[in-house]
């Protein structure tokens, strides 16, 4: 901007200097400074923000190829049948290095016991007050003149009703009070039919007995017992029957996942002649999911490395150079090679195993010798890396739950007199149901169907694609670290433009200071300009 000169000055009776000049020169001596730093404070804060936004989509990037590798469920070995109108037969879990092949011949398929009620009028028709017990187990024969009944294992329930109980809350009732029998209403063309079916298998028929005192219409209408079936059956429990390799066997569900190790075995119509069911290596799939998951992680880590790098000569530092949570990031991101991985029989595992190499810059690599080598001695490193394992080593135990506390890892149960142990620690006790309440397995709740069962494992394992979304998940999350950090960084722009105005403030309340200071000047200046002139006239006139 032109100075713009003073009054006194342009009148040839102050300095004559220009001090609008002078007073600009002197505030942006002062402001220059402050204002390159904020201004270079901004100018980091901008490029953090923007070098994070980036981070951001690229960590959602992998953790959706992650996410991808998981769910495709790839394991050592696939399952294949040569008719998969009789039977499939599929990988389901943890996988040996056995190469099945075997013949299957289909006999019979497990059915339910199925009861049915006559037909009412509409599905909100009463259905009288009382009781019906149900009970589950297995009818001797289909004659109602000579049936016995033996109960199994799972509890009776009892259903009450009352005098305002419809057809439909007497099925809602069911449904709600047990998991071992389904009801359901259906119209079969003159009326409204209550249906009632118990679990798949010769042992899990039912018998619903009315309680003592009930009306009338509920006896009459829901008895099935050795007496008196008002019921009626229209199908009834049996067991599926089958061979395998010639041997017979039977299952109480047509979905067999305990012949086979790690397989499901799926039978849906019976067969004259045997069919075959095999299993062989899944090692073109495995490769290319490590694949994918290398170059997914190549990307992120060469950006993030990019973005971090430390100034040099002649050349710039990135935007986060220096940046601690960049640093732990990455750090992380190395981590995930190294990761020991629990909960899986011989275990623990790491992705190193399969051949994943880490290079001189950090980046991945595949050596594929290692990975075949892998898969010939030891493909149970597989499910390590891809699938998440909850399983035992034996048919007597089954894990009904785990515990928010539970930890991955292998369990070891024992019997001490009449406890049963888990790594040591007496479990408590619930009918069969037993409770860990001590170390990783806490919270744990198994069922121990076997009161005479001497030994036991139990594996709970979490995948590294597991382990790995959970991490990149934690990062991206709303209260996360990136979150946090950008969320920071935008409050530090916040104050460095309130500082911005603070100094333009500061900056006009001196320049202020200053022309006041030098009008003082111009006016002192001028006066003894005043004083030298009257001088010299009275100099003169004495001449």
């Amino acid at each position: 901007m032109a100075a713009t000169p003073e009054i006194l000055s342009k009148l040839n009776i102050g300095s004559g200097m220009n001090n609008s000049e002078i007073i600009a020169a002197l505030v942006n001596a002062e402001k220059a400074p402050a204002l390159d730093r904020i201004e270079r404070s901004e100018e980091q804060a901008e490029n953090k923000i923007s070098a994070y936004s980036l981070l951001k989509s690229e960590i959602k990037n992998f953790r959706q190829s992650v996410r991808t590798i998981k769910d495709s469920n790839a394991a050592s070995h696939v399952g294949s049948s040569s008719n998969t109108t009789v039977a499939k037969f599929t990988t389901s879990g943890t996988t040996g290095s056995d190469e099945i092949n075997s013949s299957l011949v289909v006999n019979t398929l497990a059915s339910t016991h199925t009861l049915a009620t006559g037909a009412y009028s509409s599905s909100g028709t009463l259905v009288g007050a009382g009781s019906l017990v149900i009970d589950f187990g297995t009818w001797s024969t289909t004659s109602s003149a000579n049936d016995t009944f033996t109960a199994n294992s799972n509890s009776s329930v009892t259903i009450n009703t009352t005098s305002s109980t419809t057809l439909t809350q007497l099925r809602d009732a069911i449904n709600n009070t047990t998991d071992n029998a389904e009801a359901s209403i259906l119209y079969n063309g003159t009326g409204y039919v209550l249906v009632m079916k118990g679990k798949s298998g010769a042992s899990n028929e039912l018998r619903v007995t009315p309680g003592g005192g009930s009306s009338s219409d509920l006896t009459n209408n829901f008895s099935y017992t050795a007496s008196t079936k008002n019921l009626t059956q229209t199908a009834d429990g049996v067991d599926a029957a089958f061979t395998v390799d010639g041997i017979s066997m039977t299952r109480s569900s047509n979905s067999i996942s305990d012949l086979f190790k790690g397989y499901t075995l799926d039978l849906l119509a019976t067969n004259g002649s045997a069919i075959n069911i095999s299993s062989s290596q899944n090692l073109s799939t495995i490769e290319d999911l490590l694949n994918d998951f290398i170059d997914s992680y190549n990307i992120i880590y060469a950006g993030i490395t990019s973005m971090s790098m430390q100034s040099s000569v002649g050349g710039e530092a990135g935007p986060l150079s220096g940046d601690s949570l960049a640093r732990r990031i990455q750090r992380d991101l190395r981590n995930y090679t190294s990761t020991s991985i629990k909960g899986y029989e011989d275990g623990p595992y790491t992705m190193s195993l399969l051949g994943v190499k880490t290079n001189r810059d950090g980046t991945l690599g595949l050596n594929t010798n290692t990975l075949k080598n892998t898969f010939e001695q030891n493909p149970k490193v597989i499910d390590a890396i891809f699938k998440n394992q909850l399983t035992t080593d034996n048919a007597d135990v089954t894990v009904k739950a785990l515990g928010v506390n539970t930890k991955p890892g292998g369990f070891n149960i024992t019997k001490s007199g009449s406890d049963f142990l888990i790594d040591g620690a007496a479990m408590s006790q619930s009918g069969t149901e037993y409770t860990s309440s001590s170390g990783d397995s806490t919270g744990i709740i198994l069922n121990i169907t076997d009161s005479n069962l001497s030994s036991a494992n139990v594996y709970y394992g979490k995948s590294l694609m597991t382990l790995v979304d959970d991490s990149l998940t934690n990062f991206l999350a709303f209260d996360g670290d990136i979150q946090n950090r950008l969320s920071g960084l935008s409050d530090n722009l916040k104050e460095l433009s309130e500082q911005k105005i603070m100094l333009d403030e500061r900056m006009e309340k001196l320049q202020q200071r200053y022309a006041m200071q030098y009008a003082s000047m111009e006016t002192a200046v001028a006066g003894l300009k005043d004083t030298g002139d009257y001088l010299s006239e009275m100099l003169k006139s004495k001449d």
